[in-house]
């Protein structure tokens, strides 16, 4: 691991016993960073972002808030790299079994008795330091972005060219927005990295939330993003675009409850009719310029599109997704994923369809009859 103070790792040890956290300290000082709490409740205030916790050594007994309390806390963290992090939990001799259990299944990474020697706890701190590296080298290969969690750019490409040849060939519409945090780069300035960065994963989440599983968010740049919107024509991306506007109105920063002003500047771009014959790379390309025309225009809360000219509109019409949704599934083959409930919408708007394929079918070989009732 390295030693060299401004890349130490961060250990987080708690334990009500002052005399077992200056064991701990004494012990591991030379590699770690170690940071103390007396009790769950004051380690809670350590994962806040002017802390970088990479590891947790954690006493199951403690008063105010015991391990089991805490590890609780923080497996229910919003923070997706907080929820994640390993916590080893300290065990004595008054620990029974069925606690011991409890912090198992609540997700404890590992176990370590007290009185703990010197190697016990050096070795234990290293081979879960280790694990997580491995763990985070393993996310970049899987194409995931570490600290929110999204894709990267060269999975979001990937999934993008997959989208795109179905798109292709099933002649279905297809858009790619590209946006970003305008004021982003000021908020990281007057606050720093730390703070910023988790302000962004808090932003991550909330929008997340605010997409259906077919459309892929990635994290492309430090706060830009691009969103893949398979069966979207331009004007559902931009209703898409505006969930995410709406997701950040009135989001409160909780660094003493400052208020952020969030503008979101947007491009984008579709397979319309002068974009059939693009690939992939060449859709993100014209996102990418459309974004630089949000940016020259000073359209904030908006989209700029780089080619056919489109008229605002003045009210976002609303957009029932079901048949859209229902014909993701049905052409790739999960009918089971269309609920009983959407099966009586879906079958209703195509009943007109239905019944034209059924008369130009109706001079031919072809068996076709259906009436849905």
């Amino acid at each position: 691991m390295p030693t060299s103070t401004s890349h130490k790792p961060t250990i987080l040890f708690i334990d009500d016993s002052s005399t077992v956290r200056k064991t701990a300290v004494k012990i591991l000082q030379n590699q770690y960073n170690i940071v103390e709490a007396g009790n769950g409740k004051e380690a809670l205030d350590h994962l806040k972002p002017e802390h970088s916790i990479d590891l947790i050594f954690a006493d199951i007994q403690m008063p105010e808030m015991n391990g089991l309390q805490f590890l609780q806390k923080l497996r229910t963290s919003e923070d997706r790299r907080t929820a994640q992090l390993q916590v080893v939990m300290i065990t004595g001799h008054s620990d029974s079994h069925a606690a011991m259990k409890a912090v198992f299944d609540m997700g404890a990474t590992g176990f370590i008795s007290k009185p703990f020697t010197d190697i016990d706890l050096i070795s234990r701190a290293h081979s879960h330091l280790t694990l997580k590296c491995m763990l985070e080298e393993l996310e970049k290969l899987a194409g995931i972005d570490e600290l929110t969690g999204l894709y990267n750019l060269s999975s979001f490409k990937k999934q993008g060219n997959k989208a795109l040849s179905m798109s292709v060939r099933h002649r279905l519409d297809l858009s790619v927005v590209y946006f970003e945090l305008d004021s982003f780069s000021s908020i990281k300035e007057k606050h720093g990295k730390k703070i910023s960065d988790r302000l962004l994963v808090e932003i991550c989440n909330r929008i997340s939330r605010s997409f259906r599983d077919e459309e892929i968010l990635a994290r492309i740049g430090e706060a830009r993003f691009a969103l893949l919107l398979p069966m979207t024509n331009r004007t559902k991306a931009r209703i898409a675009v505006n969930r995410v506007q709406k997701s950040l109105e009135g989001m409160t920063f909780n660094n003493a409850g400052e208020e952020l002003d969030l503008k979101v500047i947007s491009g984008l771009t579709g397979t319309g009719i002068n974009n059939r014959d693009l690939d992939f790379d060449g859709l993100c390309d014209r996102a990418e310029h459309a974004l630089k025309l949000a940016y020259q225009n000073n359209k904030s809360h908006e989209s700029s599109y780089d080619d056919e000219t489109v008229e605002d509109p003045v009210e976002i019409p609303q957009h029932d997704d079901t048949l859209t949704d229902a014909l993701m599934h049905i052409i790739e083959g999960e009918y089971n994923k269309v609920s009983d409930e959407d099966l009586t919408s879906v079958m209703k708007q195509l009943q007109p369809f239905l019944e034209y394929a059924e008369v130009r079918t109706s001079g031919t070989n072809t068996k076709f009859k259906y009436k849905f009732r």
